[in-house]
């Protein structure tokens, strides 16, 4: 029963090999006639950072402002030649962010860019059908990188292919195996897929499944005098097919188990906000706290984004503040006094006007107020 069980299951894997190659490959596949184009540390164009080439690899130190560029000697390509674009870095940084980058010919001061959702870099195969704005000539193709300056890259391989089979595989085992840290989004919804993946792993599951169940009634058909049918082999077809879904969510959990110790273990509640999602936020209120007059002062939280809204009012608390999800983001103007704060989080429909000292509400009211605190995540000003 067991043997029946997974002879099945290999043979609907198998299957399913064939069917994503067969049926699903890149709608170009077959007119591709341009070679690869194969990294080559040496003839790379760096833009910005300072690197140095031992043997194929690329050890790039970005450079004073954390930039990091370096582009692929391409000329002009077609980009439906490319279906698959492999990318290998050696011990990348949590805090850096990579991009892949991109200007067609048609258009070539608006480049595009795909910024990396995974941090399984070591070989990762992206598919091109999934990048928006692949398309076109293109006379451009770059990494891009941003992190802390004078951090360090090591580039093995940034390499455009066309389209086979085993590349095909590849993207796919790439997307089930990569790993990316939830976001604010993830609590309420989850698919389980990067922005850049072909195929949701549920329905890779469910055709694993169906074609893992035909597979146990070819067995049937062709080992019918040694082999009867028996449900507990169903039943374990679907149970299997089950735990190689969930190995795919419990490889991600434990991806960020890891990622969380190594972000928060030993820290304080507050050293944990100030490394935490809300970071940036978390250190703007803080700041903001230390000017406040009094800690009885009415504070007013404003912001178009309600997420950023509810959590810079949480991180306000305990003191006197006021935030409205549904309602007016202020009380009349009448009700306002002089002291009030008024916290613009950005994005926030409310402008404040230094020059002029005056806050600019959504419907072109004018408050007289002075300035007490401001960076890119918000301003707080009082009123007069």
């Amino acid at each position: 029963m067991i043997r029946t069980t997974v002879l099945a299951l290999l043979l609907g894997g198998a299957a399913l090999a064939v069917l994503l190659t067969l049926f699903f490959r890149p709608s170009n596949a077959s007119v591709q006639q341009a070679p690869p184009l194969v990294w080559n540390a040496s003839a790379a164009d760096v833009v910005f950072g300072s690197p140095t080439v031992i043997d194929s690899v690329m050890q790039l130190e970005l450079d004073g402002t954390g930039a990091g560029l370096v582009n692929l000697p391409t000329g002009n390509i077609d980009a439906q030649d490319f279906s698959f674009i492999h990318l290998a870095l050696e011990t990348p940084a949590h805090h850096r962010v990579v991009t892949i980058v991109w200007a067609n010919t048609q258009n070539p001061e608006e480049p595009h860019a795909y910024t990396l959702e995974s941090q399984s870099q070591e070989s990762l195969w992206l598919s091109t059908a999934e990048l928006r704005g692949w398309s076109g000539e293109i006379d451009t193709l770059g990494l891009r990188f941003s992190g802390g300056a004078g951090d360090t890259v090591y580039i093995r391989d940034f390499s455009a292919f066309p389209a086979s089979a085993v590349r095909q595989l590849q993207a796919i085992h790439s997307d089930l195996t990569s790993y990316a840290p939830w976001n604010s989004a993830a609590m309420n919804t989850y698919t389980g897929a990067f922005n850049a993946a072909s195929f949701y792993p549920t329905m890779l599951a469910v055709a694993l499944l169906a074609l893992s169940l035909l597979a146990y009634g070819l067995l049937l058909v062709i080992f019918r005098k040694n082999l009867r049918f028996n449900l507990a082999v169903v039943a374990l077809i679907f149970f299997g097919s089950w735990i190689i879904l969930d190995m795919y969510w419990q490889n991600r959990l434990l991806h960020q188990l890891v990622d969380t110790h190594r972000q928060f273990a030993g820290k304080s509640t507050e050293e944990r906000l100030a490394v935490g999602p809300d970071a940036k936020l978390y250190t703007f209120v803080t700041q903001v706290k230390l000017l406040l007059e009094s800690t009885k002062s009415r504070i007013f939280v404003t912001s178009n984004d309600a997420y950023s809204g509810m959590r810079a009012a949480y991180y306000f608390y305990p003191l006197n503040v006021y935030w409205s999800l549904y309602g007016p983001a202020l009380p009349h103007k009448k009700a306002l006094r002089s002291g009030d704060y008024i916290a613009l989080i950005q994005p926030s429909l409310f402008t404040f006007d230094a020059e002029r000292s005056r806050v600019t509400t959504p419907k072109r009211q004018q408050l007289k107020a002075e300035l007490v605190f401001s960076d890119p995540s918000g301003t707080v000003v009082r009123l007069k």
